[in-house]
């Protein structure tokens, strides 16, 4: 099951990075803690983009649209002294991934799978749906952080939430595979 997901997700990626529309990237973030970096994004169309939270060691951003059908979108940067020397998920172990993966699937419902970015940076994709909620959050290290990006589904009518589509998944997907982690020399 997880090898079906991981290769939908990655045939999805391939097929939006051939469609998606180039829009111009706006500075996400600058970082600098454990080595100074910038995250330079594509906001999508309908979406804003806004700082919920800052503090010394982490940053929230949301994504958000006034169409409430349309997904919610929530990107967190926190350091983390574990991963102080990690320059990137793809150099943990599998074991460090089965560690961090444990974190989540200890959870009912839950479905991890990974993949790859158009710039090589392993993702971690987390997939919740319990008829209740449905989200995926895609998880990824850099430079001793912890980024993860947050895909919660809309609501349907009234207050119902409709769960995520295939159309909506491919949006994260695009997104994230556009995502710039731009090192600053000192």
């Amino acid at each position: 099951m997880k090898k079906i997901i991981a290769l939908v997700l990655g045939l999805m990626m391939l097929c939006g990075a051939a469609t998606a529309e180039t829009a111009a990237k706006e500075l996400l973030t600058t970082v600098s803690l454990n080595g100074a970096f910038e995250l330079r994004c594509a906001v999508p169309e309908g979406y804003t983009l806004e700082k919920t939270e800052e503090t010394e060691v982490s940053q929230v951003f949301m994504l958000s649209t006034e169409d409430i059908t349309k997904p919610l979108m929530v990107i967190s940067i926190a350091f983390d002294e574990l991963h102080a020397d990690v320059e990137r998920l793809n150099d943990l172990s599998d074991e460090d991934k089965a560690a961090i993966a444990a974190t989540w699937s200890e959870e009912d419902h839950v479905e991890i799978s990974y993949m790859e970015t158009s710039q090589g940076t392993q993702l971690m994709a987390v997939r919740e749906n319990d008829g209740v909620s449905d989200y995926v959050d895609f998880y990824t290290i850099y430079k001793g952080y912890d980024i993860e990006f947050v895909l919660v589904s809309g609501a349907s009518d009234g207050l119902e939430f409709s769960g995520l589509t295939d159309e909506q998944i491919q949006l994260a997907i695009q997104f994230l595979s556009e995502l710039d982690f731009i090192p600053i020399e000192a």
